[in-house]
C-alpha cells in the first residue's frame, strides 16, 4: 500500500522499491499498544497502512492528543529527528494497525543516489512539514467550533473512531465543550 500512495505523488522505480523491501519494516499493534514512548530516542519515519494512531505528550500530568494519523498519513517524532534528543512525544495505535517504518537516516542517505531517490525523500518530508503547519494554524487562528468543523472537513472518520476525550484534547478543548459544539451541529 506505501508504494500505492508515493506513487501517486512522486516516480516509483525499482530501486525505490528494493529500497522499501531492504530498509522498511512492517509491523502490527494492538488497539492501545505504544509504538513510541515518551522521552524515546526513536529517528524512525512512519506510514499508517492500516488503522488509527496518535502523537501525544503529558502535559502537568494530562495525557494531550497533538495529532491522529490514519491510513496513508506519514508520522514520526520530528524533534528526536531535527534535534537529537529525546522526544517529548510518544505514538500509540488507537485502532489495531499496520505500520511501516524506516530510519530516517536510511531515508536521509537516498537524497544524493538518484533524482527519484531525492524527490522521494523530499515528499516525504514535505508531508511531515506540513502536517505540522496545518496543526499549529488550527491551533492558533480557530475557535472551537472552527477546529471541530475543519476536523469532520478534513479527517471527519476521526471522530467516529477515536475516544472524545482525546478528540477534545486533540482540539484544545473539554469534553463538555466537544459535546456541545456536537449536539449544536
Amino acid at each position: 500500500m506505501i508504494l500505492d500512495y508515493l506513487s501517486q505523488h512522486v516516480t516509483i522505480n525499482e530501486t525505490i522499491k528494493a529500497f522499501f523491501e531492504k530498509e522498511c519494516i512492517r509491523e502490527f499493534y494492538e488497539e492501545g499498544s505504544e509504538i513510541s514512548g515518551c522521552g524515546q530516542f526513536n529517528r524512525k519515519i512512519y506510514f499508517v497502512e492500516e488503522g488509527l494512531t496518535r502523537t501525544f505528550y503529558y502535559e502537568k500530568g494530562k495525557d494531550i492528543t497533538s495529532n491522529f494519523y490514519t491510513e496513508g498519513k506519514i508520522m514520526a517524532q520530528i524533534d528526536t529527528i531535527y534535534n537529537g534528543e529525546p522526544s517529548r512525544y510518544g505514538i500509540q495505535a488507537i485502532e489495531k494497525s499496520i505500520i511501516v517504518s524506516c530510519e530516517y537516516h536510511k531515508l536521509e542517505a537516498t537524497l544524493n543516489v538518484s533524482k527519484e531517490y531525492s524527490e522521494f525523500s523530499r515528499f516525504v518530508l514535505g508531508k511531515l512539514m506540513t502536517q505540522m503547519l496545518e496543526r499549529i494554524a488550527s491551533l492558533q487562528y480557530m475557535t472551537a467550533k472552527e477546529k471541530y468543523n475543519h476536523l469532520m472537513e478534513k479527517n471527519p472518520s476521526i471522530i467516529l473512531r477515536a475516544p472524545l476525550g482525546m478528540v477534545a484534547s486533540y482540539l484544545g478543548i473539554t469534553q463538555e465543550t466537544l459535546s456541545r459544539i456536537r449536539s449544536n451541529s
